[in-house]
């Protein structure tokens, strides 16, 4: 009889160890406040937030901490997808970023769940800009910052589907192109083309979660 307690009591603590981590994948995208857009003062659905759109996906791990708390460790990718206006500066812009944060879950139903988070991280970024036949090119390193909050819905055992909003503030730049009003009579240094500032951006996710 002892036996069959301990036996039970070993499978439980490794059935709640397993519950500690989970896994997952998503994809998103995300666009930086446009500073003086007209469509603030319009009400225009949408148009703050294109410049510099970005789109990527990642990978991440959550691990369980205590009551609702919960840490998370992600790795993503982001590639801009095009000019936000015609008058923009044609910046490509790659970036890899490494991020930990801190959040608190709840569960609504035994299939829905929802969470607050935050969080901090690092931008490791690929810039370049059209410059004659060449271009001007430059790596970084920027720090970033990010509030969010989600929902997940179980589609099965220790499976959930969910969807994620947060509020960043990372490193942006200055769009407006100088090489249309002639400006730029010489190449300019990659420290004046991509000196950056603190910007506020938007971003969606969906991701796919396993808990281990």
């Amino acid at each position: 009889m002892k036996l069959a307690i301990a036996i039970v009591l070993v499978l439980s603590a490794s059935a709640a160890a397993d519950e500690l981590y989970s896994v997952g994948a998503r994809v998103g995208g995300y666009g930086f406040r446009r500073a003086e857009d007209p469509g603030l003062l319009e009400g225009a659905a949408g148009a703050a937030w294109n410049e510099c759109r970005m789109n990527g996906f990642g990978v991440f791990v959550d691990r369980a901490i205590s009551g609702p708390w919960f840490a998370e460790a992600g790795l993503d990718t982001y590639f801009s997808i095009g000019q936000g206006e015609p008058s923009d500066l044609p910046l490509d812009r790659e970036s890899v970023l490494l991020s930990a944060a801190i959040g608190a879950r709840t569960n609504f139903a035994s299939w829905l769940a929802g969470y607050v988070q935050v969080g901090t991280g690092v931008e490791l970024t690929r810039l370049s800009v059209p410059y004659g036949d060449d271009a001007i090119r430059a790596d970084k390193v920027y720090p970033e910052g990010f509030a969010g909050f989600g929902a997940d819905l179980r589609i099965a055992h220790g499976t959930y589907l969910g969807a994620s909003l947060r509020a960043l503030v990372m490193a942006n730049f200055n769009y407006v192109m100088p090489m249309a009003q002639n400006q730029w009579v010489a190449p300019p240094s990659p420290a004046n083309v991509f000196a950056a500032t603190p910007s506020l951006a938007a971003q969606g996710q969906f991701y796919l979660r396993r808990d281990l």
